[in-house]
């Protein structure tokens, strides 16, 4: 890989790390709290905790609006995490690069907007 290429990687590695932090801040402030792997993590252990996230979605006690946002999150995350996977198994392709920053750019967007959300809903 090209300097730019490891550069690419390096930062979406950390985007995707900072915004799995921030879920699962979000997931241990939700009406019923949901604890999501922490520490040092792998992609074995987050992809199947944010896909049990999704599943379990509807079943918080929030306006459905605040579901659709936090499942929106985790899917754009997990899209994200698919996309980085592919560019590290496969050769680098730019576009493909894009397409996980965009994601990544989706996920952070929408946990700002749940995260305001469960701020002017605390009780």
């Amino acid at each position: 890989m090209s300097d730019f290429e490891d550069q690419a990687m390096r930062k979406m590695a950390g985007h995707l790390s900072e915004s799995y932090s921030s879920l699962a801040t979000v997931c241990l402030n939700l009406p019923i709290p949901v604890t999501l792997p922490t520490g040092t993590v792998s992609n074995v252990e987050v992809v199947p905790a944010i896909r049990r996230v999704m599943a379990i979605v509807e079943d918080q006690p929030m306006p459905e609006q605040q579901q659709a946002t936090l499942f929106a999150v985790c899917a754009f995350w997990l899209g994200a995490m698919d996309i980085y996977s592919l560019l590290v198994r496969e050769e680098f392709d730019v576009a493909r690069a894009h397409s996980a920053a965009a994601n990544i750019l989706m996920t952070e967007d929408h946990l700002m907007d749940i995260t305001v959300w469960l701020a002017d809903n605390q009780k």
